[in-house]
């Protein structure tokens, strides 16, 4: 038995006043990303297989959103398909209402796989996509270290992505991606391969760097704890074929600790979101107060 089951927790769904009074102000912010009946099917030897159906999703200027599932729940070809690296078979997604059809500026992308380039220093690194887009290397230099000072890096400019620890690096691909200014920062489980206590640290850092710079980020998980901790709303993913259970406004006060870890709201949160991934969407929904 676990904690949660030992406790006497509230509902998911009761909101204190700070929490009702976020929620409402983010549904009335400008809608950034739309999903729009986006469904994804593949071929394979046993037949066709639909890996997405009828996803229908709206992200708001300056959410944080998770979206969490079992393996097989499509999770990371969503991703692809917002990043521009596939087709959907169905549906369309749109950036401020231009729709998606390639990879495009206005989306930085942060993966779980270290992508820096090992021959260029870390400030080169973060100037290479302003370089690309014709930014003069002085002002793309000075920028670079701006971003470096975001995420706390500036002393590590002239090292090499070889001299650094694995947080440290995708400290470096975070900088590097926001320093294209992208309206949504895309990121598919950024922090999977780090060790627990990096992946914590990580995760307070993130939340530190999002409260500071105007974007809106989607984030990709396995971990509950983590979605929990980071999220705006959580969008819960089934699998066979990938569709969408609910999408949970998470109830958990913000500016967020690692003390909330073991609150009520917090355990309620995670305590939904494990009967929704191990039941398929089936579990009963908690509404006492």
């Amino acid at each position: 038995m676990n904690l949660s089951d030992r406790l006497q927790l509230p509902s998911y769904l009761h909101h204190t006043d700070d929490v009702k009074r976020r929620v409402e102000e983010l549904r009335n912010r400008a809608v950034v990303l739309e999903v729009d009946g986006l469904g994804r099917k593949f071929d394979s030897a046993k037949g066709e297989v639909t890996a997405l159906h009828d996803i229908n999703l709206e992200v708001r200027s300056r959410e944080f959103v998770s979206v969490i599932g079992p393996s097989g729940c499509g999770k990371s070809t969503f991703i692809k398909i917002l990043a521009g690296l596939d087709t959907p078979s169905s549906g369309a997604a749109r950036i401020d209402g231009t729709p998606i059809d390639g990879p495009g500026a206005e989306r930085g992308m942060v993966f779980q796989g270290y992508t820096l380039f090992p021959w260029l220093s870390v400030k080169r690194n973060v100037m290479f996509g302003m370089r690309m887009k014709g930014v003069k290397r002085k002002s793309a230099e000075q920028q670079a270290l701006e971003w470096l000072e975001v995420v706390g890096l500036e002393k590590f400019a002239d090292h090499y992505p070889a001299q650094l620890s694995g947080g440290m690096k995708q400290r470096v691909a975070i900088a590097r991606a926001l320093a294209n200014e992208p309206r949504i920062l895309l990121m598919d489980e950024p922090f999977g391969a780090l060790d627990a206590q990096t992946r914590a640290a990580m995760q307070s850092h993130l939340l530190r760097v999002w409260e500071k710079v105007d974007v809106t980020v989607l984030f990709i998980t396995h971990d509950l704890d983590e979605a929990v901790y980071l999220s705006d709303r959580i969008v819960v993913l089934g699998a066979h074929p990938g569709r969408i259970l609910e999408v949970i406004d998470v109830p958990v006060d913000r500016p967020r600790d690692p003390e909330q870890f073991l609150t009520g709201h917090f355990l309620a949160t995670k305590r939904r979101l494990e009967e929704l991934i191990h039941s398929g969407g089936h579990g009963d929904q908690d509404e006492a107060a």
